[in-house]
């Protein structure tokens, strides 16, 4: 009698096999939003480390100009006088004059060395924010709503009517912008000698300030308070070295 021995061959159940793929499916999910966390924080990294080398633009360009301030006016395209401090008028949002504009040493017919700076912003999405617009698609601010903030510069002091300024984008994107100046008081004793009083202080939001013959005012600070997207708002001070003489 022939007996014939039969193996069985065991697999997985069905039950097992929704199992594997359930634990396959939550590990790639869980992978999945790891790998989206950790490129959105490269993003914010990224953009915060594009913020701070602005900032760093910014306070170089700034500080450069408010720290080298010089009791200079100029007289603009039309012939008129121009104060060498001008805060918030229909042109600029500041201008003044400053010293420290350095020569090519081996510039044969130097230039002078002080300059005229000013500054303006503009809608991110006006020409002169063009550059700093295309940054920040490159950043992934698709639709940035603010402002710029461009610095301008002169080649001359004394401006004609074809003196063209030149541009610098020193901010790509803020919400507002305030400048405050502030003025220290001269009072004139008896002897028509000019004593400080320290006392006597004001800030100013535009300047120059309508004076008397028996008071002088002196700018002694400047004060930039800017708000910026997802910073907030950041103040700087200067003090200013001014002579009135």
């Amino acid at each position: 009698m022939f007996n014939a021995k039969v193996r069985l061959q065991k697999g997985f159940t069905l039950l097992e096999v929704m199992i594997a793929i359930s634990i396959t499916a939550l590990i790639g999910i869980a992978s999945a939003n790891l790998l989206t966390n950790i490129i959105e924080s490269k993003k914010v990294t990224d953009e915060r480390s594009e913020q701070l080398i602005t900032l760093q633009r910014f306070n170089q360009f700034v500080s450069r100009d408010v720290e080298q301030i010089i009791n200079r006016s100029i007289r603009d395209e039309y012939g008129d006088e121009q104060a060498a401090i001008i805060i918030d008028d229909s042109d600029y949002l500041a201008q003044w004059s400053r010293l420290g504009w350095r020569n090519n040493p081996i510039n044969d017919d130097p230039r002078s060395e002080i300059q005229r700076v000013a500054f303006q912003t503009f809608d991110i999405n006006d020409e002169e924010c063009e550059a700093a617009k295309l940054r920040l698609e490159s950043w992934g601010e698709f639709d940035p709503q603010g402002l710029c903030l461009v610095r301008y510069f002169w080649s001359v002091l004394d401006r004609s009517s074809d003196s063209e300024a030149k541009t610098q984008i020193i901010l790509d994107l803020i919400d507002e912008i305030e400048i405050e100046l502030l003025a220290t008081t001269l009072v004139s004793d008896n002897d028509d000698a000019e004593t400080e009083t320290n006392q006597e202080q004001n800030w100013y939001t535009q300047w120059p300030n309508i004076q008397s013959d028996e008071t002088k005012e002196i700018p002694t600070a400047m004060l930039w308070r800017i708000t910026l997207p997802k910073i907030g708002q950041i103040e700087r001070l200067w003090l200013l070295a001014y002579d009135d003489q």
